[in-house]
């Protein structure tokens, strides 16, 4: 289950719990940086198989990161495609948790944004079957915006003074090309 860090403050005592009844609880955050919630048992179990440093090659192999400057629109754009492609060849259990497999129809609204995005964001697979488009702002601001195949996605915002804004939205081009432009203002 991914969860977002403000609903894991708000609620920790019921995410504990759920993972002490056997639930891996994600939480993404910024610059990748993001943490699991698991029990102890749980926690042996993955260690004593292995499983995490399987996971952690798989996903390293399939989205690193480079240290590309925003000005250069067109490596980054190239960037995310790659990047795009080597999400569409997840197959289901990706992840080891039972994450599934991207729809060609997520994919290929992913293509149609990057081709089209202002400005490039990082994206990322999320275990939930959905991809994350992740940006930074001078002023230390943090936006995600988590694209699926329906038409709405939820966009997260983590302001420099702590404040934390969710809504949906749609995800055509031209709304998120209007919220990227606000963002970076």
């Amino acid at each position: 289950m991914i969860v977002k860090q403000m609903d894991v403050r708000t609620n920790i005592k019921k995410y504990f719990d759920m993972a002490y009844s056997g639930e891996v609880i994600v939480v993404p955050r910024k610059e990748s940086k993001n943490v699991v919630i698991l029990s102890e048992e749980e926690y042996n179990r993955l260690i004593g198989k292995d499983r995490l440093a399987i996971y952690a090659d798989k996903i390293n192999d399939a989205v690193q990161k480079k240290n590309v400057a925003l000005s250069v629109r067109s490596n980054l754009k190239k960037h995310n495609l790659d990047k795009l492609g080597k999400i569409e060849s997840f197959k289901e259990n990706w992840n080891g948790n039972g994450a599934p497999a991207f729809s060609s129809k997520l994919i290929n609204k992913l293509k149609e944004i990057i081709d089209n995005s202002l400005i490039q964001p990082e994206i990322f697979p999320t275990a939930l079957g959905t991809i994350q488009l992740e940006y930074d702002n001078s002023r230390k601001d943090h936006m995600e915006i988590e694209i699926s195949e329906a038409g709405d996605a939820e966009l997260f915002t983590v302001l420099f003074n702590g404040e934390e804004i969710n809504e949906v939205i749609s995800s055509d081009i031209s709304t998120i090309n209007e919220r990227v432009g606000a963002f970076y203002g």
